[in-house]
């Protein structure tokens, strides 16, 4: 086995194995001490579920980054920085209820620290400009897998679809801190699966769900930072997350023309509304998780020598859903 299988398969299951084993203990304590998600008017359960499952996810995501390989640390100091800003920032979320005007700025400083990297944006001419696309770029990914998590199984397992997309990419590249991402992705939503797919036995909260959102930015940005040239493959990492991406495009359209905060909670997510028609959480999951491995397909088919084909299918697959989410009524 070459060394970046044996790596790769490492992480992975470095951060499955983590992700099981703390995974009991948080629910255990979130039960002892009253920490659940209970049920409301924007909840789709009916009974308090333990919602601090994202101690688990991070603890897990961090141990898989971290084991394996040699200097990530040193590499990517401020990368470890932004995912523990992102993390503890959700995690007091998920315990004190934050404004979005206090978690919006530990975004963008996420960003910014990204952004002080060689993963960075480096569209334009100026260090000002890199850096607020940066920070703009993150803050939509986190911001867009937050929404995601809104039914059970649905964030892990279109992640979990994301990552195994990504490693596919890194399957003929030497051993890197994106390839050690990507592995401890899957691994860890896989282990998570195992206890929140439907029906969920704990939630992972915004301590998850944004701690994911920043991941897959990061791999998108670490594939950009490789291939460093635009054209379809620009398209690429916005098509790997095409799901939440326009599910949250679509949310933010919709309350902004309703005269809402972008940031204020609704039911019209592409989950809620399949939901209301009476789908369970299960197949809804499992949609998601097929949708995402089609859109993967098609990324992948830009990524070739001839990207015609790819292009087409793409177009027809987001066309596809753009209209069938304006049917259910996302826009309403």
């Amino acid at each position: 086995m070459s060394a970046i299988h044996f790596h790769g398969w490492f992480n992975g299951v470095t951060s499955f194995l983590v992700c099981v084993s703390t995974l009991p203990i948080v629910c255990h304590l979130a039960a002892r001490w009253q920490l659940h998600d209970r049920p409301g008017p924007l909840k789709i359960h009916t009974s308090p579920i333990p919602r601090l499952g994202g101690i688990a996810l991070g603890l897990a995501l961090i141990a898989g980054i971290s084991v394996g390989g040699t200097g990530l640390f040193s590499q990517a100091l401020y990368f470890y920085l932004a995912l523990l800003l992102i993390w503890i920032t959700g995690l007091a979320d998920d315990l004190w209820s934050l404004s979005p005007w206090v978690r919006l700025p530990a975004q963008l400083g996420a960003g910014l620290l990204i952004s002080q990297t060689y993963w960075g944006i480096q569209l334009f001419g100026h260090p000002i400009l890199n850096a607020a696309a940066t920070c703009l770029f993150v803050a939509i990914f986190v911001n867009a897998f937050n929404f995601l998590d809104g039914a059970d199984g649905l964030a892990a397992s279109v992640t979990g679809m994301v990552g195994l997309g990504y490693i596919l990419l890194y399957t003929n590249r030497a051993a890197s801190v994106g390839a050690a991402v990507a592995w401890s992705l899957l691994g860890a939503c896989v282990g998570f699966l195992l206890f929140n797919f439907p029906p969920a036995r704990v939630f992972m909260g915004d301590s998850g769900s944004t701690v994911l959102g920043l991941l897959v930015a990061f791999l998108s940005l670490d594939f950009y930072r490789v291939h460093q040239v635009l054209g379809t493959r620009l398209l690429l990492p916005l098509v790997f997350a095409g799901l939440p991406l326009m599910d949250f495009l679509l949310a933010v359209f919709r309350r902004v023309r309703n005269g809402v905060s972008p940031f204020s909670g609704d039911r019209q997510h592409f989950y809620d509304l399949l939901l209301q028609r009476g789908w369970s959480a299960r197949p809804v999951a499992v949609i998601a998780c097929v949708a995402t491995a089609l859109l993967i397909l098609g990324g992948w088919l830009c990524d070739q020598p001839d990207r015609t084909i790819g292009l087409v299918i793409l177009m027809a697959m987001f066309g596809y859903m753009f209209i069938t989410a304006i049917r259910l009524g996302s826009l309403r």
